[in-house]
């Protein structure tokens, strides 16, 4: 089979079921609770941000003059877009003998279902890492305009970092301290716990309204807890679909301030290829980032 024939195979066949599958699975629980952005031209992804409004708004006399009008910063925080690359060679083989759907479109199709699950591993990871980095209350910089967190405090978020498991407690500060101080409305957040947080604090919020022991036959047995969709309000999402958190962490997010953009959209190429080798490399591009860090709020070390 000629090698242009097996670059056909890939892009018709084997393409559109990796991107239905793997990349599917993997980001379209993001999608779920979150947005997608245009992808403009260029090397950055940017936004508009105000950071700080002076009202001069008040009651006057008919006789008075135009006031000041108000006044406000706005600035422009940016994001550098990322791609990941994976590279796959498959060799050894006398592939002028393969026939269509032989054993070598079976080692290509395997070898980069491999290299894509470790591509996307690392773009779900990149997001976690972003969104922590956005969602900050120390003076560390914002975005990649290194924007100061001392000098605007509209982009400090609530943070609780203390080294301790989490409680009920922890997670009702959070939420008070966010919809109480800030105006917003529960509808419009998600938590993502990850998976070690999720398991101990299922048990904790399901207990205030289920009891997990029946009795069978006389005997209590332990049931274990049903799963919640939901905390007093807060939507939850499910941990299974969030595989790359760093243990401990929870976020609570405003969906309308998280912003995926897909800029790179998967590309697999054959490369040279020589007798007995036929080489593919892969490429893909996505980034997420949170717009106004003040609404929105994390606990780390919470495992």
């Amino acid at each position: 089979m000629p090698i242009a024939d097996y670059n056909e195979i890939v892009q018709r066949e084997i393409v559109p079921g990796l991107i239905d599958t793997i990349i599917y699975d993997a980001l379209e629980p993001f999608y779920k609770w979150f947005s997608s952005k245009e992808a403009l031209k260029g090397d950055l992804i940017t936004t508009k941000t105000r950071l700080a409004h002076t009202s001069n708004a008040g009651f006057y006399d008919k006789s008075d003059v135009d006031v000041a009008p108000a006044t406000h910063v706005l600035k422009k925080p940016y994001w550098e877009k990322v791609q990941a690359q994976g590279y796959i060679s498959v060799h050894n083989i006398d592939i002028s003998n393969d026939a269509p759907g032989g054993s070598t479109m079976d080692m290509i199709a395997d070898q980069i279902d491999l290299e894509l699950r470790k591509m996307v591993d690392l773009h779900q990871a990149a997001f976690f890492t972003q969104i922590k980095a956005d969602v900050d209350s120390s003076s560390a910089a914002y975005s990649d305009a290194a924007l100061s967190r001392s000098t605007y405090p509209m982009l400090v978020s609530y943070e609780e970092p203390t080294d301790a498991t989490i409680t009920l407690a922890y997670m009702r500060t959070m939420m008070q301290t966010i919809i109480l101080n800030k105006g917003k409305s529960l509808k419009e957040y998600v938590g993502i716990l990850e998976g070690t947080t999720w398991h101990t604090f299922k048990a904790l919020a399901a207990a205030l309204h289920t009891l997990n022991l029946v009795t069978v036959a006389g005997v209590s047995a332990d049931m274990g807890y049903p799963d919640i969709q939901n905390f007093e309000g807060l939507a939850l999402a499910n941990p299974e679909d969030f595989t790359n958190m760093t243990t401990g962490d929870v976020f609570m997010l405003r969906r309308a301030d998280v912003s995926i953009t897909a800029h790179m959209p998967l590309r697999v190429m054959s490369k040279q290829s020589g007798a007995d080798t036929v080489d593919f490399a892969l490429y893909m591009g996505s980034n997420i980032h949170v717009d106004n860090p003040y609404l929105q709020g994390k606990m780390t070390d919470k495992d």
